[in-house]
């Protein structure tokens, strides 16, 4: 396997036993900083492969913090519901003060064009094309909220082939986050890595980001150390490590996990190759040279850190005061704890007014007087017989108001004239759908089976919901 050649890991032939027999001490940790299958083309483990690990190893906590993307807290929470983690909502947010420099434009020139910046101002071109890294995490329900609106803005106003936050939209909504300074592309780690890390206007550069988020922040902003196994990191884990000191912030040590076991770094290479439309081979392919961003046991962290050089420049009791505060934050964090009641409106009468509009359907269908026998589920029924089984289903499960809605739903498209389909799935075979016009199919014509569509020992909404 390729590894940086100028990067000396002799960590990296330890085994996990290896690891744990010669550098022996806590095994509690937190992962606070990871990325599933949902970072598309860049994480590689699933939410399951992950909180399953974390049991295995007697974690109390995970967060999930995908790429300006938030579709993976399901399945997060999910899996830390059946393996006994607690689930911590977060983001990796792309961070881009662009809309600071619009602003600025627009008051100058009274419109922002995009297109004649890039020829007028070419520097203040690329720098709003370049987006850093922020990792952040919900303490509580508020929290979530917060980065929902955060993510939201992000999409719809700061969208430049990614999602793009700024730093006043982080502090307006700032309420329930704990904000880390991020991995080497973070606004703090890119002022040290741009040029010479000890030159003094970096160092001020860095300075100043750190002192910016300190004063909105205050004590749920840490900053976030990293041991990815690239070159040069070293330095920049001993200046973050100084200037933490220097301004009474705490570190907190992140793995920027997008894999779950050493092996499939390569799996992740591929990955950067396919969005990159280009091989792994390919010279300019732009990926993370090394396998270290894996889920490393505290033992396996503790060796990187005693035997890559990092020991030679910050004392091991920082690393583990460091991991420690992994445990902290995960304290900090009520963990995902969403409102699974019913969401769906409760229409007044839902109950007659199912019945009235799917006989008003039947009938306007022609088919209230066929008194022909179907066979359905094996039942022989007539028309009005087999509505009379759905409707007493259908009330019993608690569904009345969700027909009602997805009738309105199906009916309001079409006369919009959006595209709507004649049906699908198993929904064929409900003859109040067809009387209902929610599809277009007589299943008792086409010997379409109404069981599969809803069973009798199916789950009713509110089961449905809270699982």
């Amino acid at each position: 396997m390729e590894q940086n050649k100028t990067y000396t890991n002799l960590s990296r032939e330890l085994t996990k036993e290896q690891a744990e027999e010669r550098f022996p001490g806590k095994s509690d940790f937190a992962i606070l900083h990871a990325h599933s299958v949902y970072s598309m083309l860049d994480g590689v483990g699933t939410p399951e492969a992950y909180f399953e690990e974390c049991a295995k190893r007697k974690w109390p906590a995970m967060a999930m913090t995908e790429h300006g993307i938030m579709n993976s807290i399901p399945d997060c929470y999910l899996a830390g519901k059946e393996f006994k983690v607690k689930y911590i909502c977060g983001n990796e947010i792309y961070l881009n003060d662009f809309e600071l420099l619009r602003q600025k434009e627009i008051e100058k020139n009274g419109s922002y064009n995009a297109a004649k910046m890039k020829i007028e101002n070419p520097d203040l071109a690329s720098r709003i094309g370049r987006n850093r890294h922020l990792t952040v995490l919900c303490k509580n329900m508020v929290g979530y909220q917060n980065l929902l609106k955060i993510n939201r803005v992000a999409w719809e106003q700061g969208y430049y082939y990614k999602p793009r936050a700024w730093f006043d939209l982080l502090a307006k909504h700032k309420e329930g986050l704990i904000i880390l300074s991020g991995c080497l592309n973070g606004p703090v780690c890119h002022e040290l890595r741009n040029g010479n890390i000890n030159s003094k206007d970096h160092i001020v550069g860095a300075i100043d980001q750190i002192k910016r988020y300190k004063a909105v922040f205050g004590e749920n902003y840490y900053v976030e150390l990293q041991m990815p196994g690239i070159d040069g990191d070293v330095d920049v884990f001993e200046q973050l490590c100084a200037m933490a000191d220097l301004k009474k912030i705490k570190t907190v040590m992140c793995t920027d996990t997008h894999y779950v076991d050493r092996k499939d770094y390569i799996l992740q290479k591929i990955m950067m190759a396919v969005a990159q439309e280009t091989t792994i081979d390919d010279p300019e392919l732009f990926y993370s040279n090394s396998d270290e961003q894996y889920m490393k046991t505290r033992a396996e962290l503790r060796a990187t850190f005693s035997l890559n050089g990092y020991a030679d420049r910050v004392p091991i009791s920082l690393f583990e005061t460091s991991c420690d505060n992994t445990l902290e934050i995960a304290d900090k964090c009520d963990g995902f704890k969403p409102n699974l009641e019913p969401k769906l409106p409760n229409i007044d009468d839902a109950r007659n007014k199912l019945i009235r509009a799917t006989y008003k359907g039947l009938k306007e269908k022609g088919l209230d007087k066929v008194t022909d026998k179907f066979v359905v589920d094996g039942r022989s029924v007539t028309y009005r017989e087999q509505i009379e089984i759905e409707l007493n289903r259908f009330i019993e499960k608690g569904f009345e108001s969700y027909f009602l809605i997805t009738q309105d739903l199906i009916c309001h498209s079409r006369e919009r004239g959006f595209p709507v389909g004649p049906g699908r799935g198993s929904c064929g075979g409900s003859l109040v759908c067809f009387c209902l016009n929610i599809m277009d199919l007589d299943p008792l014509l086409w010997g379409l089976s109404f069981d599969r569509f809803l069973s009798p020992n199916r789950g009713g909404y509110m089961l449905q919901v809270q699982m």
